[in-house]
């Protein structure tokens, strides 16, 4: 028995010396492998030219690469100029795609009859932030300027952002307000939340007004009220609103690019109660852009 346990030990500090000198001479490697999947991952959310409903544009910037979005005009706009929603996707800052935003969007644009801008913002394995953030900021801002192109009102600009997406909106509003630029407001579903939010809201800077939108299963909840009392407290206007019988990602998950996707398949926030829950939200979502657009005259 103990001959055993000592050739057992050897075997396995062999393998953690060779697991070692493998790292040691191959430095990054880890890295290069998880950014190799991401890029796999995001391939696969992809869409052909063909079966995107939107448009891809590349928003330029000076200097920069440009900006890819995806951009949804409402066919059956009212008279006037329209209102713009920006959009950023969801994911873990590495996956996700705009496209995966398709169908929602150019079923919402029309709901909502406004000018959405889908932003397939670079994810952080390919550019650390605030790249992403910066991406934002120069897309928000190329559309204020070229407004008159898409028959879009400046003056009537919001933001609407899910988990990973949610927070990088939070920080490219905190550019923009640098920049002298303000949106009317965010809704932030199931945002991340970490200090770097927290700062934002303490010097002044968090966009207002914000709604969270959160679920009976959302990661971060148990950060919400910390965050809250510190939106309060740098005068944010803020409203919270629970959806309690939901499953995080609900608003999403429960159209075709996700429904048809073998990697979504098993998730609990895809069924037909989820989905009408959905279509609920999207009516909501319209109604609150509305409020922003009001409160903000």
């Amino acid at each position: 028995m103990g001959n055993f346990l000592i050739n057992t030990l050897g075997i396995f500090l062999l393998i953690m010396l060779g697991v070692f000198l493998f790292y040691k001479l191959n430095p990054g490697y880890f890295d290069r492998q998880l950014a190799k999947r991401a890029q796999q991952v995001r391939n696969s959310q992809k869409k052909n030219d063909e079966q995107l409903l939107g448009r891809r544009i590349t928003v330029p910037r000076e200097g920069k690469n440009g900006v890819r979005v995806n951009l949804y005009e409402p066919k059956n706009a009212s008279a006037g100029k329209v209102p713009v929603i920006f959009l950023a996707h969801g994911g873990t800052f590495m996956d996700g795609s705009a496209d995966q935003m398709d169908t929602f969007c150019s079923r919402c644009c029309e709901q909502w009859d406004a000018l959405i801008v889908n932003i397939d913002y670079t994810t952080m394995d390919v550019q650390p932030f605030p790249y992403s953030q910066e991406e934002i900021r120069d897309t928000v801002l190329y559309f204020a300027v070229h407004a008159s192109d898409f028959n879009a009102d400046p003056h009537r600009f919001a933001m609407a952002g899910f988990t990973a997406g949610a927070y990088l909106l939070v920080g490219a509003a905190a550019l923009l307000k640098e920049e002298g630029f303000t949106v009317k407001g965010l809704i932030s579903f199931y945002p991340v939340v970490d200090d770097a939010m927290i700062h934002i809201c303490d010097i002044g800077r968090h966009v207002s007004p914000f709604t969270l939108v959160t679920t009976g299963e959302d990661a971060m909840k148990d950060r919400y009220p910390v965050y809250i009392e510190h939106l309060e407290g740098s005068g944010v206007e803020v409203n919270l609103k629970s959806y309690e019988s939901c499953v995080q990602n609900f608003v999403e998950y429960n159209n075709p690019e996700f429904k048809e996707n073998p990697q979504y398949q098993n998730s609990k926030a895809i069924d037909d109660d989820q989905a009408e829950l959905a279509r609920a939200c999207e009516i909501w979502m319209g109604s609150e852009f509305q409020r922003f657009f009001e409160t903000a005259e």
